[in-house]
């Protein structure tokens, strides 16, 4: 039985997983609902939490098995097969999207961000996030898919010849950080031992019961909101990027 991959877990999104995408949702509170492009959706959390801010979501992921797990936990956005280097979508058809840890899993993320700005209306809007800092990179980046981890240099470069004006800056330092180094790591080595689904092993599968306590959840996610103070410092695990698809030009 081969290992799951990355994504395909649903047991593996906790506290970590939920600050992260509540930042990108906040980045996204002034944002006027339309029709908003989530790529990639994995399980569709950050989807469903989208459509219930009132976006009109088309959820693209290359993983059709993702896409039929998130369609039975949430059926309130549109799933949508395709590859982010080639979306199956007009010019200017959204208004906002976002790319939530998947950039760094594309051999071509300067083609995957030139689509993002086709598709996306003239001052249209991206938020997102990506792993920041090659020096962290470690085995569990590997067993993630990931080919890249991007200093914030390189990512609003990336974003500025894609045709964005962008706002980059790392998070989760110091106890995001911290919790990754004492608790998330082992996690992971062990996770890489497991052939098949992570509730076959007993230990993997109490961190997934505690895991689904959502109360446990919210204590720790409330701890990490310290993290927001140290934001930019350069130290962080990741980096978020909200960015502005420039006007088209006056006739």
């Amino acid at each position: 039985m081969p290992k799951a991959q990355w994504g395909e877990d649903a047991e593996f999104f906790g506290p970590r997983h939920a600050l992260r995408e509540s930042r990108i949702l906040q980045l996204l509170a002034q944002t006027p609902p339309g029709l908003h492009l989530e790529c990639a959706a994995g399980l569709g959390s950050l989807s469903e939490a989208l459509a219930a801010r009132g976006f009109r979501v088309l959820a693209v992921d290359a993983s059709l098995k993702s896409l039929v797990v998130a369609r039975k936990v949430a059926g309130s956005f549109i799933p949508v097969v395709a590859d982010a280097c080639r979306l199956p979508f007009r010019a200017g058809t959204f208004s906002s999207a976002t790319s939530a840890e998947t950039l760094e899993h594309l051999e071509r993320d300067r083609q995957a961000l030139a689509e993002f700005a086709r598709v996306l209306q003239a001052g249209g809007v991206l938020a997102g996030s990506v792993p920041h800092d090659p020096q962290q990179w470690s085995a569990w980046d590997e067993w993630a898919g990931h080919l890249r981890r991007y200093s914030r240099s390189d990512l609003a470069q990336k974003l500025a010849e894609a045709g964005f004006q962008a706002r980059v800056w790392d998070w989760g330092f110091p106890l995001v950080r911290l919790y990754d180094a004492v608790f998330l790591r082992r996690v992971n080595r062990r996770r890489l031992q497991i052939v098949g689904p992570a509730v076959r092993d007993p230990k993997l599968r109490w961190v997934a019961r505690v895991g689904r306590w959502r109360w446990v959840v919210a204590v720790v996610r409330w701890l990490f909101n310290v993290d927001t103070l140290f934001e930019g410092s350069g130290y962080g695990v990741g980096l978020l990027f909200f960015a502005q698809k420039g006007e088209a030009p006056k006739p």
